[in-house]
This record gives C-alpha cells, sequence and structure tokens, in this order.
C-alpha cells in the first residue's frame, strides 16, 4: 500500500460523553439536544430516531426518550484533549468535526499485517484515555478510509487494503454509501436507475458529467472506482467568507425563508468565485424573534465551488432546524477556503 489513512469517528459523541459522565444513563435511550436532536444513543436509534430530528418527534417514537441538553463547552473541551492524544502520533491529521478525523499513518505502517493492530491498538487508547469508544477504517485513501469507519460501528474497526477489494464490498450497496451523495442527489439517481454502486458503472464520465454536472458528475465516477487522491489537509485554512440579513419585520413564511436563504447565498456565492476558490466547510445561522440562534455546519467530503452542491447542502441544513417561530436573522457563511489551483493539483 503507497498511502495508508485511519479515519476515527467518535461513536455518538455527545451522547456517549453524557453517559459516561451519568452512567444512569447507560442502556437506555436518550437524544442530546434542545428542540433538535443532535446526537441519538445507540439505544434510542432502535426507535428509529436520528439527528436532525425534532425532539417532540423523537418522544413520539419512543415515549421513555430521555432528553439532555447540549454542553458545547463541555464537548469542545474532550474534542481538544482527543485532538492533543492524536497529535502525539504525527502532525498529519485532518480534524473535520469535534469527533472524528483523518490521519495519515503511512510511515507507522511497515507491513499490511500491522495494520489491524494499529487500528485496535487505536480505539484501545482512546478508550483509556477518555473512557469513550470510537470506529476506526483504514484505507488507500480518505474515500476508503471513511467508507471503512462506518463497517463496523459501534466500536469496531475495517479495512480496504486495495481498491479492488473496496470495489467489491461497495458495488452491491446503495449508491447513498458514497459520500457526498445527499437524499436529493440520490432521488436524480434513481431516475437513471441507479440504485446500487453497480448500476453507475454503466455510465461513462461523459454521461455522468452530462446527467449530473461535471462536479458531482466527476466525484461520483471516480468515487466508486475508489479514486481519491486528495490530501490529508493538515495546514488548515481557516478563512471564511460569509454574509448575514437581519430583518426589521421578522419573517416566518417557509417559502419566505427559503428564497431569503437563496438570495444570501447566490450574493455570497458570487465573492467566493471572484476568491477563485473552493469550499471545505458550509455554516447556516438562524436567530429567532425570541433571541435563540441555532447553527449546522456540515464539511464537504470533497472541496468545490459548485452552485448546485453547495446550495443543497444549505437546504438540507435548513432542513434540520425546526422553523416554528418567526426569524429576525439569517446567515449563510462558508470556511475551510481552498485556492482553486492548490485543489485541483491535488485531486487530479
Amino acid at each position: 500500500m503507497n498511502r495508508v489513512i485511519l479515519h476515527y469517528d467518535m461513536d455518538a459523541f455527545f451522547a456517549s460523553v453524557e453517559i459516561r459522565d451519568n452512567p444512569k444513563l447507560k442502556n437506555i435511550p436518550i437524544v442530546v439536544g434542545n428542540s433538535i436532536v443532535t446526537t441519538a444513543s445507540y439505544e434510542a436509534r432502535k426507535f428509529g430516531i436520528h439527528s436532525a430530528m425534532s425532539v417532540f418527534e423523537a418522544k413520539k417514537l419512543c415515549p421513555n426518550l430521555i432528553t439532555v441538553p447540549v454542553n458545547k463547552e463541555k464537548y469542545k473541551k474532550i474534542s481538544a484533549f482527543i485532538h492533543s492524544l492524536v497529535l502525539k502520533i504525527t502532525n498529519k491529521i485532518e480534524f473535520i468535526s469535534l469527533d472524528e478525523g483523518y490521519i495519515d499513518i503511512t510511515d507507522h505502517i511497515k507491513s499490511p499485517e500491522t495494520l489491524s493492530y494499529f487500528a485496535k491498538k487505536f480505539r484501545e487508547r482512546i478508550k483509556f484515555h477518555t473512557g469513550l469508544t470510537c470506529s476506526v477504517g483504514i484505507g488507500f485513501n480518505k474515500l476508503s478510509a471513511k467508507i471503512a469507519s462506518d463497517i463496523n460501528k459501534p466500536n469496531g474497526q475495517y479495512i480496504f487494503y486495495s481498491p479492488h477489494e473496496f470495489i467489491n464490498y461497495v458495488k452491491e450497496k446503495n449508491i447513498k454509501i458514497i459520500p457526498g451523495v445527499g437524499k436529493k442527489f440520490v432521488f436524480l439517481l434513481n431516475k437513471k436507475n441507479i440504485f446500487k454502486v453497480q448500476d453507475a458503472f454503466n455510465y461513462s464520465l461523459h454521461e455522468l458529467t452530462s446527467y449530473f454536472g461535471k462536479s458531482r458528475g466527476e466525484l461520483l465516477y471516480l468515487s466508486i472506482r475508489g479514486i481519491d487522491h486528495s490530501p490529508i489537509d493538515y495546514k488548515h485554512n481557516f478563512s471564511s467568507i460569509g454574509n448575514e440579513n437581519t430583518y426589521k419585520f421578522p419573517i416566518e413564511s417557509s417559502e419566505v425563508i427559503s428564497k431569503e436563504v437563496k438570495d444570501i447565498f447566490y450574493y455570497t456565492h458570487k465573492r467566493i468565485l471572484k476568491k477563485n476558490v473552493v469550499i471545505k466547510t458550509v455554516h447556516i445561522k438562524i436567530k429567532f424573534i425570541n433571541g435563540e440562534t441555532l447553527t449546522r455546519s456540515k464539511t464537504l467530503f470533497v472541496p468545490t465551488d459548485d452552485n448546485i452542491i453547495l446550495l443543497q447542502t444549505i437546504e438540507t441544513l435548513l432542513e434540520s432546524i425546526s422553523l416554528n417561530q418567526p426569524v429576525k436573522l439569517l446567515g449563510i457563511s462558508f470556511s475551510n477556503l481552498i485556492k482553486k489551483s492548490v485543489r485541483q493539483l491535488s485531486f487530479f
């Protein structure tokens, strides 16, 4: 293996922290959230409860559900400690959220036979120092490592040793297993009779880009084949570009809110194009008339400046927020900006 990438993902991070700190919550369904579920324990997930669902809806699925308020400062502190542990291995790390990251462990692996041992020791050390479990995936690039870490969750590991092994695994899976293929993209793919990964192999690169646009078509074509040359971005660029609108008269119609979000997006996207950068992380901010402020963000698997992908990401984030009262402020911002020339060289 020329390159060895490890992806770690803390298991139900917020919920696991609360269970660790309050053993009475162990083995019962809990969610962390105020009005919206941010994290559901694995016991709660058995009832069909998931993040971005309203707590009201979650309690209808599980009347005995326990809700715990979000304590972001505590989670940030624990995340920083986990980061410090991981940095003892190498500085070639890309932390993509509080609870997951990519690590280039190429220099630490002498032979493929040691991969399983490395993954096991990594999970054991995280557990020893934090009392929390994580799932680990190891692959020949970020794409394969990301998919591998989901296979044996929670508290498990999986290894892809080659692209051939990767293709054999994913080809029978639903197309949504591919990172970057969201609900709306799945709908478009299904219209072309693409339901499983192997169905996409029936289309050429030219056909995929013609049907779905250059960025999404290329990404799909490469990803189903296990092709991903993107580097571990351990020299993070945290610059950002964004815009906010504050409304003298609060808005409450979902149609009006959606239109306003689009207007802010298109204005901000023009600034992105002028800067000649691609986007890694998308943020949305909403402030309600009662002063409550909610933020949502998503880090993209592949940086892009494609307006369709970015707008759909924003719309998905907006759908995760319960708009049950008038809105006073709307904001959109993009962070982790990468110069387009650098990204193109590294990706292709």
